[in-house]
């Protein structure tokens, strides 16, 4: 499943690429328009931008829909489908469209969507600067059910083609700036192909030198929990400053942070920063620019730049470049939260939260590549809840399942930081011990045993114990691979369970 994750992200990435591979909004539509349907194997798309001076969405780009579709397809903002979609700002998965429009009492599209034999739709905001310009929408022929990992991977499309499509916009705008926004949209080619932040927030000052003055330059993250801000890069006066955080006070940055928008002091920084209430930080400058990395209304830090020895060095058209590459940081920063989370879930039991089979498997291959290469040992656990069904019988399947998470925390807890503790199936757990030998694993096993003993599970205002059954098996005098030491642990365990009725 990781593999298969890794290489979704990957594959995403080269269609990423192709999007940003132009500059000219109605080409940036139709490569979106024709890759919408590749991410998802679906049949057909089209994208829908509300028309400039009106609250009206029209087709700009579609792919396998009929022409006479495209041209008839009008939604008021705060309509069905796209204008609610558009209005809201949220992603829909409708399996049934046809159901949809039938119950939303729509006579205009519920016959066009017949006549274009669609069944299952995902309709998702395409934004420009804090502002929900249009929508993605994807069909399908055939029913369809979205999985929780192709919503993800759709919403990471979403959202750079977002960015790609308000670039375009802005090329359109602002052609005498064309060398800039070049730069801009290599930024974002960039930074769809890294998924570490480091590489990112590198990618992000590298390319933003090439645009503008950056010789004083920062990027800070904000942390709301901590009430802290911490700057990841700072350069003064062409040179790295080392990383430093600081608690929220009355600067520049935090003003940027407080008010979610942009700020740029051209000249008489001083007075002009008074004015608004902003107390001067460390070293006073001349000219200062920010503007906030906003993800939808999350505040993830701040972009600044000044110069300490004149004024006027930046303008609108710097501050509207920047707030673009904050744009694209912020869903860059977003999408690698999402990738790590995607990945955690690929080796994450749902219930427990520990891991689960897949990630075992990969360790215990790792273990034994280790232990053979450096001649150690390691052991492995598994352990069994004595007479589970009595407890999920007597108190029924929910709290039966909150005792397994509370176990498994228990399990954790009485581990090492070094061990892997995993859920195997049903009330099973596997616990791997590295470089652990035989006698050290049994002195373990009675530990837990003896701890288990003693400790009692408080839930839902009821005091349970448990009993284990723990199999052992050490490597490499029990086996040499996964299975064997899987199958001779397992042996290991039911030889302990029988010894114990016959006893």
């Amino acid at each position: 499943m990781k593999n298969k994750i890794l290489g979704d992200f990957g594959f995403l990435s080269e269609i990423v690429e192709s999007i940003f591979s132009s500059v000219e909004l109605q080409s940036v539509l139709n490569v979106i328009a024709e890759k919408a349907t590749v991410v998802l194997d679906a049949d057909a798309s089209a994208i829908l931008l509300v028309e400039k001076g009106t609250e009206e969405l029209r087709i700009r780009a579609s792919y396998n829909l009929s022409i006479e579709y495209v041209k008839v397809v009008k939604v008021k903002v705060g309509g069905e489908l796209s204008g609610k979609v558009v209005l809201g700002g949220k992603p829909l998965y409708i399996p049934d469209a046809r159901e949809y429009f039938t119950d939303k009492k729509d006579k205009f599209s519920l016959p066009w969507i017949k006549k274009e034999g669609l069944i299952s739709v995902i309709s998702l905001p395409i934004s420009s600067h804090q502002k929900n310009i249009g929508t993605i929408n994807i069909y399908f022929r055939k029913p369809h059910n979205f999985t929780d990992e192709e919503k993800k991977i759709i919403s990471i499309f979403a959202n750079f083609s977002s960015v790609a499509i308000s670039n375009a916009t802005f090329f359109e705008d602002w052609r005498r700036k064309m060398m800039a926004l070049e730069a801009l949209n290599l930024i974002g080619q960039k930074i769809s192909s890294v998924s570490d932040f480091e590489s990112l927030v590198e990618v992000v000052y590298g390319e933003t030198s090439k645009i503008m003055k950056t010789e004083n330059f920062y990027l800070a993250l904000y942390n709301k929990k901590q009430n802290e801000i911490s700057f990841i890069v700072y350069v003064e006066e062409g040179k790295r400053i080392k990383r430093r955080k600081r608690e929220l006070k009355k600067g520049l940055t935090e003003y940027v942070i407080r008010k979610q928008k942009s700020l740029l002091l051209s000249d008489n920084l001083r007075k002009r920063a008074d004015k608004l209430g902003i107390k001067a930080l460390g070293r006073p400058a001349k000219c200062w620019l920010g503007v906030p990395i906003l993800y939808g209304k999350k505040v993830l830090g701040v972009i600044g730049v000044q110069d300490y020895e004149k004024e006027f060095v930046y303008d609108e058209d710097d501050m509207r470049v920047l707030h673009t590459i904050a744009n694209q940081t912020a869903v860059a920063i977003e999408n690698s939260r999402l990738y790590e989370e995607t990945l955690k879930m690929a080796i994450t039991d749902p219930m427990t939260e520990l891991y689960n089979i897949r990630h075992l498997y990969n360790v215990l291959k790792l273990e034994i590549e280790r232990a053979g290469r450096y001649k150690l040992n390691f052991s492995i656990f598994i352990i069994d809840i004595d007479n589970f069904k009595i407890y999920n019988d007597r108190y029924g399947h929910l709290l039966g399942d909150e005792l397994l998470r509370a176990y498994g925390q228990f399990l954790v807890k009485n581990s090492r930081k070094v061990d892997t503790v995993s859920r195997y199936g049903g009330d099973e757990f596997v616990i791997v011990l590295p470089e652990t030998d035989k006698d050290s694993a049994s002195n373990v096993s009675r530990r837990i045993r003896k701890k288990l003993k003693q400790h009692t599970f408080r839930l839902s205002k009821k005091k349970i114990s448990l009993m284990v059954t723990i199999g052992e098996a050490s490597f490499p005098q029990d086996g040499r691979t996964s299975e064997e030491l899987i199958r001779t642990a397992d042996r290991d365990l039911l030889k302990k369970k029988r010894d114990r009725k016959e006893s």
